[in-house]
């Protein structure tokens, strides 16, 4: 557990390891220069231009982190357009938060770039039918909410997937105990929920996009399962057919994962309230 009220801490990783597995590796490329001191917004430039695709937005513009600018006069200078417009992520620095974006734009480059058109174009739509409107569509709450509260669950047994659709969070992570650790990944998407694992709570949620594949798709290693989740995700966010709402996203007790705390590994742990509540259910 780290306390994020403090000042920049290296080994944050310690947290909650298996949860932090997705960053790790380009995580650990920030601390083994930065045992002191927060990383700098050139450190995470170099990070993303090195170790990263050196992505552009959908209007050609190349991603650079620049410093948080002044209040926005016009919707181009919002946060989610100037991406879009011209390739700035405003970034603060000592800040767990925004460190964490720049991790996922470094790993996850192809939903963050739909994510951010998809955005733009909501926003700009809004604007044109009333430019006072400052009210955000159902769309652009559920891409929010993905955006800072996702993750990508692979299954290589549909079963296991229908489990999480019907909220059967002890039959799937307790019943099913071996399947779920050898035959379902999760990959944590959302910064958002990285910062919270700095200090794990009962009832830390992700909203989830589920993906049915194949077995070898599961024993890959992780770099291989990061760049299938990111293709994944693009590929359906980009699909027309599915009109993404908040309702659309599958609740994932993060903390139910096999191993992902050391308080679950009894069977009674999988009958806390605060981590497993009942819910509607969610169609393929």
């Amino acid at each position: 557990m780290i306390d994020t009220k403090h000042d920049w801490t290296p080994d944050f990783l310690s947290a909650c390891p298996k949860l932090f597995a997705p960053i790790t590796s380009v995580a650990a490329l920030l601390t083994a220069a930065h045992r002191t001191h927060w990383p700098t917004l050139t450190d995470y430039q170099t990070l993303l231009d090195h170790y990263g695709q050196a992505p552009h937005t959908a209007s050609g513009a190349a991603i650079r982190f620049v410093a948080q600018g002044a209040r926005p006069s016009s919707l181009a200078d919002h946060y989610e357009p100037r991406i879009f417009l011209r390739g700035e992520v405003q970034t603060r620095t000592d800040n767990w938060h925004d460190l964490f974006q720049v991790l996922i734009w470094t790993l996850f480059p192809q939903t963050k770039l739909i994510l951010n058109a998809l955005h733009y174009h909501a926003a700009h739509q809004r604007h044109q039918i009333d430019l006072a409107n400052t009210r955000r569509t159902p769309l652009e709450n559920a891409l929010t909410l993905f955006d800072e509260c996702g993750a990508m669950i692979l299954s290589s047994d549909p079963a296991l997937l229908q489990l999480i659709r019907d909220f059967r969070w002890k039959e799937l992570f307790w019943h099913r105990r071996r399947d779920v650790q050898t035959q379902l990944r999760c990959i944590v998407f959302g910064h958002a929920l990285y910062e919270k694992a700095l200090t794990p709570y009962p009832g830390m949620t992700a909203q989830a996009l589920l993906f049915d594949v194949d077995e070898q798709r599961i024993t890959a290693p992780i770099d291989e399962q990061i760049a299938l989740s990111d293709a994944l995700a693009r590929q359906f966010l980009d699909d027309r057919q599915h009109t993404l709402t908040p309702r659309r996203l599958q609740p994932f007790p993060l903390l139910g994962m096999p191993g992902w705390t050391v308080d679950n590994h009894e069977a009674s742990y999988y009958d806390d309230t605060r981590h497993f509540r009942p819910g509607r259910t969610l169609k393929p």
